[in-house]
């Protein structure tokens, strides 16, 4: 905590703890003075957020108390931030574990999507916004979990769905944003979820935005989302790319000007259906959280169990050895060399 007097050369009291407060906002303020003016009381309070205004002379154990209350404010509003943060962070980690656990695919398509995302955040120069988009990406098909995996796999490589299916599909960002909006202080992650399918130009929903009013998140997300998902049937970048140019009014213009320049270069951070070089073999035993897989794990009956691409976390690891000590799989899996 601080506390200044009022009356300095240079600076008084009030526009000094102004700047304290740009600079580091937690920090508890105090201002200290003998001028008993109720305009600069209201001055102090509004620009500088005082958290206490003691009048000269102030006896020692006013000041005292004052400077007490003071860092038990600031340890309240530390606490508060820090317990609010692991919160969102424990919940966040949840739900992309049983994204993992429970559709492989999926959960290899948000890892790919988060790379695309924070490329496109270094490109379009949006550092403060890259938190956001970042979380956007990764749970953006947190609402895949309620779909059956078949159609999922249908509607990924471009086969025909029926109606019913389509409206389950369509649902996606919907049921997304309600799961999101259960956890504090991811408004803006549950509104770019829910808008990412919007059309730049023209109205796909009653009462959604369009052009600008869509937030900046959703619209990355229904460029590297759709680049993500024509990629997966095409296989080849420029041809998946060609196909978005077709109906290219879906998309921000400047954004998608952004995503053409970047496009090769994010494309080799995502993994392609070849395996790459430099990859290496690994017992299951052996594997640790962080680790990127190189190809599929499938198991005995040809279905996936994990999508190469994907990144070990401990909930993964602990499936994959239930997985081989039941016998439903076996040695090796294979990572990338980098690991």
């Amino acid at each position: 905590m601080i506390v200044s007097d009022y009356m300095m050369p240079g600076m008084n009291g009030v526009e000094l703890l102004e700047k304290v407060r740009e600079l580091t906002p937690d920090i508890t303020r105090i201002l200290l003075t003998g001028v008993a003016a109720l305009d600069m009381a209201v001055e102090a309070v509004n620009r500088g957020s005082i958290f206490r205004f003691l009048l000269k002379p102030c006896s020692t154990e006013t000041f005292t108390a004052a400077v007490k209350d003071g860092v038990r404010q600031y340890q309240l509003i530390t606490g508060e931030k820090e317990l609010l943060s692991k919160t969102l962070s424990g919940s966040i980690k949840v739900m992309i574990d049983i994204l993992a656990a429970v559709s492989p695919e999926v959960f290899a398509r948000v890892g790919r999507l988060r790379k695309l995302a924070q490329a496109m955040t270094e490109a379009l120069q949006l550092p403060d916004l890259a938190w956001e988009i970042e979380l956007s990406a990764l749970l953006s098909q947190i609402g895949a979990v309620t779909i059956p995996r078949y159609i999922l796999q249908r509607w990924q490589k471009g086969t025909g769905l029926d109606l019913t299916e389509r409206e389950m599909v369509n649902a996606i960002p919907r049921i997304g944003s309600q799961l999101i909006h259960n956890i504090p202080r991811l408004e803006g992650v549950a509104n770019a979820v829910a808008y990412q399918d919007c059309s730049y130009s023209t109205p796909t929903m009653t009462f959604a935005p369009i052009g600008e009013n869509i937030p900046v998140a959703a619209r990355i997300l229904k460029i590297i989302i759709d680049y993500d998902r024509y990629l997966e049937s095409l296989h080849a970048a420029p041809e998946a790319f060609h196909l978005m140019l077709q109906h290219k009014q879906e998309y921000d213009p400047q954004m998608l000007d952004v995503f053409e320049e970047w496009i090769l270069k994010a494309d080799r951070s995502v993994p392609t259906g070849v395996a790459k070089q430099g990859e290496r073999k690994i017992l299951v035993d052996d594997l640790k959280a962080g680790m990127e897989l190189s190809r599929d794990i499938i198991d005995k009956n040809g279905i996936l169990i994990v999508a190469k691409g994907t990144v070990i976390t401990e909930v993964l690891r602990y499936k994959l050895s239930n997985f081989f000590r039941s016998h439903a799989m076996g040695d090796p899996v294979f990572i990338e060399s980098d690991f």
